[in-house]
This record gives C-alpha cells, structure tokens and sequence, in this order.
C-alpha cells in the first residue's frame, strides 16, 4: 500500500536542502536616529512635562456620601507635572540631579509631591509632601453627633551627606499636621448618664527631628546609629452643648 507525503513537507525538505544564506549581525551604531531627550542648557539636561485639566463634579444623591469617599471637588488643577534636571557629564557645579513630581495640585483632595536633589559623593537630599482632605458626615452613632472635616499636612524631609562612603550622616525633619472642625460625644459617668456634644476645632500638631549616622566595616557589615525628637502638640478649644439623654437633667458647667 502506498503512502502519501503532504506536498508543504516534501516542500520544506526541499528547502532545508538548499544552501543558507547568513544575516547580517545588526550592530549599535552611534549615529543620531531622532531628536536629543529634553533641551540641554549649560552642562544640564532638562525635561518637563504638566498636564493640566478642569474637573467637574455633580452629585445627583447623598452628598455626604460622595464627600466621605470621593471628595473631588470643582475647579482647575495641575494635575500631574515631572521636571528632571541631569548634568550630562556627571560632575555638576552645585548638584547632579534634580526630580520633581507632583499630583493634583490645586484642588484635589489627595495632593503630593515628591523632590530629590542630589550631587555624587557629597549629598543626597529627598522631601516628600502630603495632603489630605478628610471628610465624615455622621457616623450612625450617639444621635449622628459624630463629624468631621479636617485637613491634615504631613512632610518627611531626609539628607545624607557622602552617601556613596563608609560614613555616611543623616538629618531628617517630619511634620504631621491636622486642622478643621469636629464634632464628637462625651459621657463622663456611666452608659445611663448625660451625653454632651462635644465640638473642637482641631489643631494637632506632631513634629519629628532625626540625626544619625552610618559606618560601613571591611566584609559589608554597617553599624547604624539614630537619634529622634518627637514633640507633639494638641491646641483644638473645645467646646460643649446640653446634654442629648431625656432621662438625665444633668448639666455640665465645664470641661
């Protein structure tokens, strides 16, 4: 019985019959094949980009609602923007590198930014910034006599000097702030006794300072020491009202 081969096998055993010719190895090559990244000035590279937007926003229920889990508001804003800035040999005058980015400055409820500015061998300095526009109409608790609506700023700055050496020091600044008006409930005696509003207008403050150092041994083992000063600061002026209970006539003159 004879048996059929299928004409693309015999096909590509006739091919594989056939001499090969070899392809050229492609090489880097060092011409220009587009325009340079950024815009070069002095001994620096520089790029920047922003993009920039108008927000709009209806709310067709609960506001409150939206507020406790969107928050975005009406208005314009940088939306997003980086700036870098790069000595193109390395060896800048006063830095080597400059990075900028940020998000939804202006008017959004979740800002940032972030900078680093650093030269080779001499320092590294980073900074982070925060903010957060935090909003609670109500919880369903103590008659929804639980409210909030604060701002809070937090910042975290960070410079290492030598950073690229076995001894390497540090100093770091934080900042945690929170402001705005909040309403919360108190009950001094016991759970049958009077419930007071309690209104504050909040103003905590919580400051960091760090100093430390870094020492590398022979064989990679770093010994590292740290130091930190913590102050925090609560002024919110507190306020209070009678209380809500309509089975306790206890009053408070003071708090």
């Amino acid at each position: 019985m004879l048996k059929s081969t299928p004409a693309i096998l015999v096909l590509s055993q006739v091919l594989s019959l056939l001499p090969l010719r070899a392809q050229q190895v492609v090489a880097p090559t060092p011409a220009q094949v587009g325009p340079a990244r950024g815009e070069n000035l002095d001994d620096y590279n520089i790029t920047n980009s922003f993009e920039t937007g108008l927000r709009f926003a209806e709310v067709g229920g609960n506001r409150g609602m939206y507020r406790s889990d969107v928050n975005y508001g009406n208005g314009i804003r940088l939306l997003g923007s980086s700036l870098t800035v790069n000595s193109r040999d390395g060896h800048g005058r006063y830095f080597d590198e400059i990075v900028l980015t940020t998000t939804g400055l202006g008017n959004d409820p979740y800002e940032s930014a972030r900078l680093r500015i650093q030269k080779n061998r001499l320092y590294d300095y980073n900074m982070l910034w925060r903010l957060n526009d935090y909003y609670n109409p109500a919880l369903t608790v103590a008659f929804g006599e639980h409210f909030l609506d604060t701002r809070r700023l937090m910042q975290d700055q960070e410079l290492t000097l030598f950073p690229q050496s076995k001894f390497r020091f540090h100093f770091g600044y934080g900042n945690n702030s929170q402001s705005g008006p909040a309403l919360t409930s108190i009950q001094d005696y016991d759970t049958r006794s009077g419930i007071f509003p309690l209104f504050a207008n909040v103003k905590r403050t919580f400051n960091e300072y760090r100093l430390g150092a870094d020492i590398t041994f022979w064989g990679g083992a770093t010994l590292t020491l740290m130091h930190r000063w913590e102050y925090f600061k609560d002024d919110s002026p507190l306020t209070f009202a009678a209380g809500t209970n309509p089975f306790d006539s206890t009053t408070m003159s003071s708090f």
